[in-house]
């Protein structure tokens, strides 16, 4: 049985498009995108918002940067040509007259559409306003392949070599108005007109003045109903223009996406590329996060950019697993031409398996880039007002794990890596990933999240720590055991959402609470979930006895800031993860 098992190869001009369309499988679904502007550098950011099989509402986003000047990345003059995998729009089968253009949004005009390498007159198909589509007069048929050379718009986007992850507990796609602007201004006082309209709808509660003749009135002076859009005086003003500040909410210009907001950055260079200060200050410089994470950076190649060796329909690989409840993944751009440089990249977002009580927020970021990339410093208030400083021990995702938020109600704290293992200092080059003489076995932990005072928090779901000794990267491990009274939980009288760590092969757990056998519960294997009918009381414990048998997939990360390499985030560095791939029958 397949266990959300992703093995992906993504041309790296698509991968934004692809990335979204394997994560809304997965119960991941976009809720908004937009692409923030400041002169020729941008950054397409997307949102994202997933319901847990443990209830939490977990949101994040990604930064995908990218700049028009002297910092394009690809010398192609961002034209596809017919020998480029992007030109292959597809395969006709006598029905279907639309196909996407795989690099959108193309310029409408500068294409050359072939079927069958043969070139169709442009009366024969129209290309939709936003460059997107075509759609011919008639379906080509069953067979033929689709193929067009074309020119990307600008508003296409640029592969760079880095992307940025973040976490987030709201976003208000909200504009501002001050006096003077045409939409600050209410009307005219005559005396007698006690109720004004404002121009703009979706007005923001608590964001509002009201000057009457440039004197600011008091909020006992009027009343707002924020459903109509409009002020009453108490009193009508009696001379003098009405106007007003405050925000109102943005609609977005199509679908999901909010268009071109312009941003404030400060920190871009063609030397340095893209770092996670850069995409912070891009992002969250466009739009206003409530509580945003500092940005974690995941670094492709150990370069500024991509270099010749890359172009924009070279391949990204994807392997790992994802559902509703985390991502577990891996990534590599395709290392033929350079693989000392093709970094292995993790990146871990979503819940652990609580120890007992699940932090406030259970999400945790890992990911991984070179130290030149990832975010040190967090406060961005001379650049964009926006502190991401949450005190002394405040996580990037790269060099330590970030959880969203503690028990205590802490935010972005850095937590540490704690598994079994031997000594840093007591290997030896010769030694291997071998069997214990003992037991004839092998003997594999799992990743806990520690943070040094509260303790231990939980673990990182269906990864396995695994020494790199004696094993490559992509190896498969098979892991068998019989589980007995593994503790899933504690009653808190409230919780009926409990998690075991492993897809038994049973139809359901034994599940025990306080040694007492309990069966009223449902058992979900996609997410591991148990269910009670009823919240267990506070204090009792929940164990549960289950066998299991799966495959998992070993993979080592090269990226240097990332906690799996970080002496002081890992008891052991460098460690590789081992991602569950399949319930083995």
């Amino acid at each position: 049985m397949n266990a959300n098992w992703y093995e992906e190869r993504i041309t790296l001009q698509e991968f934004p498009k692809k990335f979204t369309q394997i994560l809304a499988a997965n119960g991941w679904n976009k809720t908004a995108q937009f692409r923030a502007v400041n002169g020729q550098a941008f950054a397409e950011v997307h949102l994202f918002e997933s319901f847990g099989s443990d209830g939490d509402r977990r949101k994040f986003g990604l930064i995908f940067p990218y700049a028009f000047d002297d910092a394009k990345t690809f010398d192609d003059n961002r034209f596809i040509p017919e020998t480029s995998r992007l030109a292959t729009l597809g395969y006709g089968d006598g029905v279907k007259r639309t196909f996407d253009f795989p690099a959108a949004p193309m310029v409408p005009g500068s294409e050359q559409i072939m079927i069958d390498g043969t070139t169709v007159p442009k009366s024969s198909y129209v290309i939709d306003p936003n460059g997107n589509t075509v759609t011919f007069n008639t379906a080509p048929a069953a067979g033929q392949i689709i193929k067009a050379n074309y020119a990307l718009s600008n508003k296409a986007y640029e592969p760079s070599n880095v992307f940025g992850v973040f976490l987030y507990n709201d976003v208000l796609f909200e504009k501002s108005v001050v006096r003077g602007q045409p939409e600050s201004n209410l009307g005219t006082a005559d005396g007698t007109t006690k109720t004004f309209l404002f121009p703009k709808s979706g007005v923001r509660p608590g964001s509002v003045q009201i000057y009457v003749n440039n004197a600011l009135k008091s909020e006992t002076e009027y009343t707002i109903d924020y459903a109509t859009s409009t002020v009453t005086f108490v009193t009508a003003p009696t001379t003098g223009k009405i106007e007003a500040v405050y925000k109102y909410a943005m609609l977005p210009v199509s679908g999901v996406d909010y268009g071109d907001l312009i941003s404030y950055p400060s920190s871009y260079s063609k030397a340095n590329g893209f770092s996670g200060r850069y995409m912070a200050e891009m992002a969250y410089g466009a739009i206003t996060f409530v509580q945003p994470s500092p940005v974690a950076v995941m670094q492709l190649t150990n370069e500024a950019n991509f270099s010749r060796s890359f172009q924009r329909d070279s391949f990204l690989y994807l392997w790992g697993s994802i559902n509703k409840d985390r991502l577990a993944l891996f990534f590599r751009p395709d290392p033929s031409a350079d693989p000392k440089n093709a970094l292995y990249v993790p990146l871990y977002l979503g819940r652990i398996s609580a120890i007992g009580e699940a932090p406030r927020r259970n999400t945790v970021l890992i990911g991984g880039a070179q130290s030149t990339k990832e975010m040190t410093t967090f406060n961005l208030t001379s650049s964009i007002n926006q502190n991401l400083d949450y005190g002394t021990n405040t996580a990037n995702g790269n060099s330590y794990v970030l959880l969203h938020q503690a028990i205590g109600g802490s935010y972005y704290q850095r937590h540490y890596l704690s598994f079994i293992t031997h000594s840093r200092d007591l290997d030896l080059p010769e030694t291997r990933f071998n069997p214990s003489a003992y037991t004839g076995k092998y003997h594999l932990s799992q990743l806990w999240i520690v943070h040094p005072q509260e303790g231990y928090v939980g673990k990182l779901d269906d990864i396995y720590a695994v020494h790199p000794k004696n094993i490559e990267q992509m190896d498969e491990l098979e892991i068998e055991r019989v589980v007995s009274h593994e503790t899933i939980g504690i009653g808190d009288g409230e919780r009926r959402v409990f998690h075991i760590d492993h897809a038994c092969q049973e139809a359901k757990p034994q599940v025990f609470i306080d040694c007492t056998e309990i069966t009223t519960f449902i058992y979900d294997p996609n997410t591991k979930a148990v269910i009670f009918n009823d919240p267990p009381a506070p204090g009792v414990d929940i164990t549960a006895n289950y066998s299991f048998k799966q495959t998992f997939k070993y993979s080592l990360p090269t990226t240097e800031r990332t906690p799996m390499r970080v002496p002081e985030a890992t008891p052991f560095a460098p460690i590789g993860w081992a991602i569950l791939k399949e319930n083995t029958e």
